[in-house]
């Protein structure tokens, strides 16, 4: 599954054309590369982990008020967050070997950190309207949300992107798998389609004859549905199976007669997966699928 993902990642790199740019002036914005912005994101995460310590600590000593701890709490899980940005969505990994934890990792952290985000902002716009803030102070705030915002989207078209290139390999899958199928039916089914009609009164005048030629009954094996046919999924209504291999003699003479009375068969010379069970003549249209036959 992965290289067929990773074949597929190169049809849809203009999806993320715009959010690799935005990605890349992330970073160029700070100057970094993937690696060291991976390696600042940690070292902030750290820092958070000690302040919130310190914060703790502070606040048994009496020396802080109660309401520091939330803060810092915040301010570490923002950290976390953006520590999963940097190893997801601006880490080195192809987007194609990308696990579905790691992609619900990814668009959840840049969630929390918008939503983080918008309730500061809220609430020091209720600090502006009443002049206890300056107005470019509010506008870096509001400006570091659409940041997050964008950065948001981005999440999004990755993991979409990542849900488009795994059902375009189940597709390939299926195509591969439809071929292959195809081609063993072809190695191992004759099909003939006659006037596409047969009814249990031709199987009379078909019994008679092959009697009389061999001086034995036709051996029919399936006559209209069975329990077979039923686990296979398939409607044997009005089609008889009969247990002779159609590259023998009698198989051919079969076939023949068959053709002659333009009647519709399959021979299958091999057992074949969701057809056949073993080599047989299945006189009668093609079985279709059961859910398809009772609509």
């Amino acid at each position: 599954m992965r290289k067929r993902l990773a074949r597929w990642t190169g049809n849809f790199l203009f999806l993320l054309a715009g959010g690799f740019c935005f990605s890349c002036w992330h970073l160029s914005a700070t100057g970094l590369s993937s690696t060291k912005y991976s390696t600042l994101a940690d070292i902030q995460l750290e820092r958070a982990r000690k302040e919130l310590d310190r914060v703790k600590e502070l606040i048994e000593q009496g020396t802080l008020p109660k309401s520091r701890l939330a803060e810092a709490q915040t301010q570490l899980d923002d950290a976390q967050d953006e520590a999963t940005l940097a190893e997801t969505l601006y880490g080195s990994t192809p987007v194609a070997d990308f696990t579905t934890d790691q992609a619900n990792q990814m668009v959840a952290a840049a969630q929390r950190r918008v939503d983080r985000e918008s309730l500061v902002v809220e609430n020091r716009r209720q600090l502006l309207s009443t002049g206890v803030i300056a107005r470019s102070e509010f506008d870096s705030l509001a400006d570091e949300l659409e940041a997050r915002k964008r950065v948001l989207v981005l999440a999004q078209n990755r993991i979409n992107l990542l849900a488009d290139l795994k059902r375009m390999a189940e597709t390939e899958r299926q195509l591969e798998h439809a071929a292959s199928l195809a081609n063993s039916l072809k190695d191992s089914m004759i099909r003939y389609d006659g006037n596409g009609l047969f009814s249990m009164a031709d199987l009379t005048t078909i019994s008679a004859q092959f009697q009389k030629h061999f001086g034995r009954s036709l051996p029919v094996s399936a006559m209209g549905q069975t329990l077979v046919h039923q686990a296979m999924g398939l409607d044997h209504r009005n089609r008889v199976d009969v247990a002779l291999n159609p590259e023998t003699a009698e198989g051919v003479w079969l076939r023949q007669l068959l053709e002659k009375l333009h009647v519709p068969y399959l021979a299958f010379r091999g057992a074949v997966a969701g057809a056949a069970t073993a080599p047989h003549i299945h006189i009668g249209p093609g079985s279709s699928k059961l859910k398809l036959a009772s609509r």
